[in-house]
């Protein structure tokens, strides 16, 4: 009985210790782990909610089901999330950033910006697509989109000089050839959408959640406002694509075309594009810290394919943010990416050049 005992034993060590391997190599990076989940804009507005609903959903498609704790890192247009991700977050994949704008502060070379957006590991991004609106009794009077070509001088509000709405509201009316006043400085777009009702600026443009969600039922339901178009939405070989958010509207390349009977073309148009892919293409970006393992990139690309696809998210995410999202995961977002970073100097030097004639 004693030596069938020490064979047992001997049997039982054994087996443990060719199983350990495999047992290790099944436990899930993220197991028994906390990830914190840093959002680059201040709580409440749209950067926060969306990511927090991201955050939400997200745990339960990590495989060893992690605990995501949101927070807050706002300042400088987002950009101090951004350097504190690079500069600071350790590279074991448990800081991910869920951000606004990070790859359009690294093409318009924010001065803030000390750290190189190209290598923060990309993990998923969303789009979000701008609607540009403007008072409909604006001389001689605005009833429809291409009546835009006939408006009287106007006053067009934004955010900040170096803001990629107010960039991209110039470069547009630019290349329409429209007499406008910019003025700059509102606090948020809800602060801009006031100055509209106000009568104090006749334009302003905002994304999804605050079209839907606002301005369409209250001024142009009510007809304060007229929709002129969406900015265009990118794809990764240069040509326009439709928006399936705004079925009943057109994107600005198609308005400007139906004034002036061909497509635009030049630098502040390749400006432009390059100005939209940055901000709606890859309007929201999900990033990990310089340097973090492979293995937590790898789980985290996988677990935003299972929140596209899951539906308690979707019907939350539709509910608050008036919109379904549509996740670019992999090659697909690498290569958006890569088109942006890759803008070139020339275009960059312009587009600094655009900015800082607006603060003279």
């Amino acid at each position: 009985m004693k030596f069938i005992g020490r064979a047992s034993l001997l049997f039982l060590s054994g087996l443990i210790f060719f199983l350990a391997p495999v047992v290790a190599a099944e436990k899930s990076f993220y197991q028994g782990k906390n990830i914190v989940f840093l959002i680059n804009f201040a709580a409440g507005g749209p950067t926060d909610i969306e990511g927090r609903i991201v955050a939400r959903h997200l745990a339960r498609h990590i495989s060893g089901n992690p605990t995501i704790i949101p927070q807050n890192m706002p300042g400088a247009g987002g950009v101090t999330g951004m350097n504190f991700l690079g500069e600071v977050a350790k590279p074991d994949g448990l800081t991910m950033g869920y951000f606004t704008g990070p790859y359009n502060h690294q093409m318009m070379r924010t001065p803030t910006l000390r750290v190189d957006i190209g290598k923060l590991p990309y993990i998923a991004s969303v789009a979000s697509v701008t609607v540009c609106y403007i008072r409909s009794d604006v001389p001689p009077g605005i009833k429809k989109p291409t009546d835009i070509a006939k408006a009287a001088r106007f006053r067009a509000g934004g955010l900040s000089f170096d803001s990629n709405k107010d960039l991209r509201f110039r470069l547009a009316f630019d290349i329409l050839g429209l007499k406008y006043d910019y003025v700059t400085g509102y606090n948020s777009s809800n602060d801009a959408r006031l100055a509209v009702q106000r009568n104090e600026i006749q334009y302003h443009d905002e994304n999804i959640p605050g079209y839907r969600g606002v301005v369409e039922p209250q001024l142009v339901k009510t007809g304060i406002v007229t929709p002129l178009y969406y900015h265009d939405v990118v794809k990764p070989d240069g040509t326009m694509g439709k928006s399936p958010d705004y079925p009943e509207l057109n994107s600005f390349t198609e308005v400007y075309t139906q004034i002036h009977g061909k497509a635009p073309t030049g630098i502040k148009y390749e400006a432009l594009k390059a100005a939209n892919m940055a901000s709606q293409n890859l309007s929201r970006v999900a990033l990990l810290a310089p340097g973090s393992p492979p293995e937590a990139v790898a789980a985290l690309r996988q677990a935003f394919v299972g929140l596209s696809k899951d539906e308690e998210f979707l019907a939350e995410a539709q509910k608050a943010m008036r919109f379904h999202p549509r996740f670019e995961v992999g090659e697909e977002g690498e290569r958006l990416k890569q088109k942006v970073l890759t803008a070139s100097p020339e275009l960059i030097d312009f587009v600094r050049q655009f900015i800082d004639q607006a603060r003279k």
